[in-house]
């Protein structure tokens, strides 16, 4: 979403021409050269060099705090993004989750679950009868995917698959268009988070589902 120089044009040489003088005599003096100077194991001060901040220093807990991939802010308490990582942990713990909604058919990593354990993070597994990576999300599990998004309940809560790309952004698709995003936006959302990877037929299922299958709760 992103600076020329003109050449000189040197003048022409002179015509007349110059003759030699004679070879100057050079005079090859030899000096010594000092040898260098051990490296002393005494620290510099901060008057010899710059002073330099440590990453403890900047971050006095010494967490560097990485995003899973494919990581994104939906809405308030409500967030998505690939199969985390053991360096992604401290990062979700900040997020204080309640919920996680898995939509891979597989089972997540064993040292995922042991986290989401530790944390009293409750794992909703949905779609995995009859399922393989490459077919597309059904009906159903949008319908059980949507029911806990949003349920105030089940907040804070993360929409989860293996890569965060199709079965992810076509759920969050369709809550776009329960938020009455127009298509055009929620595609290009689509779009940006499954890359060159984009899928027609998730596409033609967030154009066609039939929001009115969804029962949203209304306000106290």
């Amino acid at each position: 979403m992103m600076d020329p120089t003109h050449p000189l044009t040197a003048s022409s040489a002179s015509t007349s021409t110059l003759t030699p003088l004679s070879t100057p005599t050079v005079l090859h003096t030899t000096t010594s050269t000092p040898p260098p100077a051990a490296p002393s194991s005494e620290p510099s001060s901060s008057d010899d060099q710059p002073h330099r901040l440590s990453l403890r220093q900047i971050r006095p807990s010494g967490r560097v705090l990485i995003p899973p991939p494919n990581f994104g802010m939906v809405e308030d308490k409500l967030y998505r993004s690939g199969q985390p990582s053991e360096l992604n942990f401290p990062f979700l713990e900040k997020l204080r989750l309640k919920s996680i909604v898995w939509l891979a058919p597989e089972d997540p990593g064993g040292r995922f679950l042991n986290f989401l354990q530790d944390q009293e993070i409750h794992l909703y597994h949905l779609g995995v009868e009859n399922a393989v990576n490459y077919d597309p999300i059904t009906e159903e599990v949008v319908l059980q995917a949507l029911d806990l998004i949003i349920n105030p309940s089940s907040s804070p809560l993360m929409i989860m698959c293996n890569l965060g790309r199709h079965r992810t952004g076509t759920v969050v698709g369709i809550f776009r268009k329960l938020q009455r995003w127009n298509l055009a936006s929620i595609l290009e959302e689509y779009r940006r988070y499954a890359g060159p990877k984009v899928r027609v037929l998730n596409e033609q299922f967030i154009e066609l589902f039939d929001c009115d299958l969804v029962s949203v709760p209304l306000p106290p």
